[in-house]
């Protein structure tokens, strides 16, 4: 069966969800009807010049980037600009345009992951852990005989789901009062009088985006004419999501060597160090891209050397003062492998399988930044 943009969206979103991206980022669907069909699609970095001519030349109905096209809302979109020829060119050829930016970035199996897979890392775990503020605590309070049916009301509204588990909830026994007014039509009790009910407190956890099915479905199974219910925020932190990895490589080597491994599996341009070539290392941090932010949180008990796209010059000297070994790719070289992994694990999904959907590669994005000349001490300090 053929796949439209909308589903192929929709696989990427299992893979990566968007919901994991930051606020101030723009992935999804961005250029293109998603109910459109798609046969062929290219997997790339970024949306360039050579990445769209690259799709046109092999019929691809849609392109799959890592940095999003359109970062920023649009004030205008003119055919004078770099963005606006893109963006129409994308248009005149139907070619439908899908961007898996930092949710991309907080999966494991995502452009860290694919770098740890060059390593063949071993025990990779999550660097920063990040808040999922996608789930809402639901708490409702019930008479005790109407728990259970209550809880089936939850699992249909989507909620009191963790992990492989569904109908999770905790429940707390109280003792609820009221005073039914004048019009009021009571579960139990006399209009005018203080009453008390045996309830309990049951919560669970929900989706905020099923908060509105979950409410309905509580509602319906409720016995009151009020039913009395609170929704709290949750930030809590998600040790399977976040930027960065961490892990251990098959055997010990040294900073030099494996800036050398990782410059030809990278293809990479021009590579630089942090430290002494020489430096024992087995332990590996990892962050795809501008991996600044990170300088201060690797320690020697988190690894012996940060791997990443480029620093800052005083996010390098930090690193440098601090004793932290650094090994830096360029930005697009330490992300661009990403396509060829992110395409095995959408080969791998039942949906693109049925759909016979096929899957092109596009790495040819150079560092902007060409090499021409090194010093007597930069070329020694290889060595």
């Amino acid at each position: 069966m053929p796949l439209s943009v909308g589903a192929l969206a929709g696989v990427v979103d299992e893979l990566a969800p968007f919901r994991l991206a930051c606020d101030w980022d723009n992935v999804g669907l961005q250029i293109g009807d998603p109910a459109a069909e798609v046969s062929r699609v290219l997997l790339a970095l970024e949306a360039d010049a050579g990445a769209v001519a690259a799709a046109q030349r092999l019929a691809c109905g849609a392109i799959l980037t890592h940095h999003p096209l359109i970062f920023r809302p649009l004030r205008h979109l003119r055919l004078d600009s770099p963005q606006g020829r893109l963006v129409a060119q994308l248009l005149r050829a139907d070619i439908a345009l899908i961007a898996a930016h930092t949710n991309l970035d907080r999966v494991l199996h995502g452009t860290n992951g694919a770098l740890a897979s060059r390593l063949a890392l071993r025990d990779v775990q999550v660097l920063e852990p990040a808040a999922d503020h996608h789930w809402l605590k639901f708490t409702v309070f019930v008479p005790r005989e109407y728990t259970p049916k209550i809880i089936e009301a939850i699992h249909r509204g989507g909620g009191g789901r963790i992990g492989k588990y569904t109908h999770c909830t905790f429940r707390s026994p109280g003792t609820g009062t009221y005073v039914p007014g004048d019009d009021a039509n009571p579960f139990s009790g006399t209009r005018g009088r203080l009453e008390q009910a045996d309830e309990d407190r049951l919560e669970a956890i929900v989706p905020r985006q099923a908060l509105g099915a979950l409410l309905q479905e509580v509602r319906q199974a409720h016995p009151y004419e009020e039913m009395a219910y609170d929704v709290y925020p949750l930030a809590n932190t998600e040790p399977t999501h976040g930027f960065g990895a961490v892990g251990t490589l098959p055997s010990r080597t040294t900073l030099g060597r494996l800036a050398s491994q990782l410059h030809e599996a990278c293809g990479a341009e021009a590579t630089a160090i942090i430290g002494s070539p020489g430096k024992p290392v087995r332990r590996v941090a990892i962050a795809t891209g501008s991996g600044g932010s990170f300088v201060a949180q690797v320690l020697p008990t988190t690894g012996d050397v940060l791997v990443t796209g480029e620093l800052g010059y005083h996010q390098a000297c930090e690193a440098r003062d601090r004793g932290l070994a650094v090994i830096c790719l360029g930005h697009a070289a330490s992300e661009k492998i990403f396509a060829s992994h992110f395409r095995d694990l959408l080969a791998a999904h039942p949906t693109v399988r049925a759909a016979g959907l096929k899957l092109e590669v596009y790495l040819d994005f150079p560092d902007p930044l060409q090499v021409v000349a090194t010093s007597a001490r930069s070329r020694r300090s290889r060595h």
